[in-house]
């Protein structure tokens, strides 16, 4: 699983960079004229510094990004004490501090605003007749076995464990639960997030963790080699997408995984333990623009399952029943803190998110 927080490889990619440049500017036939001219690479070494000295590790950024940006910065003190820089070089120096500085500030802690929250289940909810109510705008969740048809009586209800944070549900057996009373247009914005604490108990190709109108809206899911994965469909097109990273969610331990969704910049970013893993853009990814499609038939917003099986039989003329329970997509494990927001959060925000629930 990728670790590196808050854009390691570019920051690695950025000193490696500051070398680079000095030692091509320092060769015997580009030996300056006259010294380079480092006033404002100097008035930009002594701000980023009395940031750093300002910036503390528990309440302002993560300790990750504080090293990374202290690297850069170390790295360009040392090649600009070079006599023998030359002024193109500083000027690079100074390009890409900036924008280490720009990481930096985008790895602060952010508050997420409460309007944001469209609906979040921490699981600690109270439970009357197999319903939970949601955080955000008051939904209703309802507890469901998985279908008959598939599963016979060898099914169940969602079940309550320890969580990482407080109680997780279990789902087994094509347990999951369902939202019908919510607002399509509120969930088919150009802008969504979707956190959640993921413990899989096995490696599988459809273990969904959420999803409307299965892949004709959008769907988040653990794909096979336990990536995170996630299918938008938009006016434009469809985009499938995952953060590149085998084992990013392993077996049997918790995880913090986030989907991030900005149609209007056309950015897909995936973060896995509070940092940013995998970024698709408009130009990688085509279709990550227009609008959210909307799906002719109003079906419930499936948690832990990929969609009903009335619609199964309907729709996808690729299958004939019966069907078996292991060809049945849907969520084995526990989750927790699950929270959809119409938003596309930043890395800040989901720094934030991760170190408020990681206890």
């Amino acid at each position: 699983m990728k670790t590196n927080l808050f854009k390691n490889a570019f920051i690695a990619c950025v000193s490696i960079a500051l070398f680079a440049v000095v030692m091509s500017g320092c060769s015997k036939s580009d030996t300056p004229a006259t010294k380079a001219d480092q006033t404002k690479l100097t008035a930009l070494v002594d701000s980023c510094t009395t940031l750093l000295a300002s910036s503390t590790v528990s309440t302002d950024y993560p300790a990750a990004a504080i090293t990374a940006f202290q690297t850069v910065l170390t790295n360009t003190k040392t090649a600009a004490a070079n006599s023998a820089i030359t002024q193109s070089a500083v000027d690079n120096l100074v390009v890409n501090l900036r924008a280490a500085k720009t990481t930096f500030f985008a790895a602060a802690y952010g508050a997420i605003p409460s309007t944001a929250l469209l609906m979040g289940l921490t699981f600690d909810e109270t439970v009357t007749n197999n319903q939970i109510t949601t955080e955000g705008k008051p939904l209703t969740a309802v507890l469901k076995m998985g279908p008959s048809e598939v599963f016979g009586t060898a099914t169940n209800l969602p079940t309550f464990v320890a969580g990482k944070v407080g109680k997780a549900v279990y789902l087994s057996n094509g347990s999951h639960l369902e939202i019908s009373n919510y607002t399509a247009n509120d969930f088919e914005g150009k802008n969504l997030s979707i956190a959640v604490w993921v413990r899989p108990d096995s490696t599988r190709a459809g273990n969904y963790i959420m999803s409307l109108n299965y892949w004709n809206t959008w769907k988040f899911q653990l794909q096979e080699q336990n990536k995170p994965f996630f299918t938008v469909t938009t006016s434009v097109g469809g985009t499938d997408a995952d953060n590149q990273a085998d084992n990013s969610a392993p077996n049997k331990a918790w995880t913090h995984l986030v989907v991030s969704m900005n149609l209007t910049t056309g950015n897909l970013t995936f973060y896995v333990n509070g940092a940013s893993t995998m970024v698709w853009t408009s130009t990688t990814k085509p279709n990550l623009s227009g609008t959210v499609k909307t799906y002719a038939t109003v079906l419930p917003l499936m948690i832990g399952a990929c969609t009903t099986y009335p619609e199964v039989i309907a729709k996808w003329d690729w299958v004939t029943p019966p069907i078996k329970p292991q060809g049945w997509d849907g969520f084995i494990g526990a989750l927790d803190e699950l929270k959809v927001y119409n938003i596309a959060l930043t890395d800040g925000q989901v720094a934030k998110l991760y170190k408020d629930e990681n206890k």
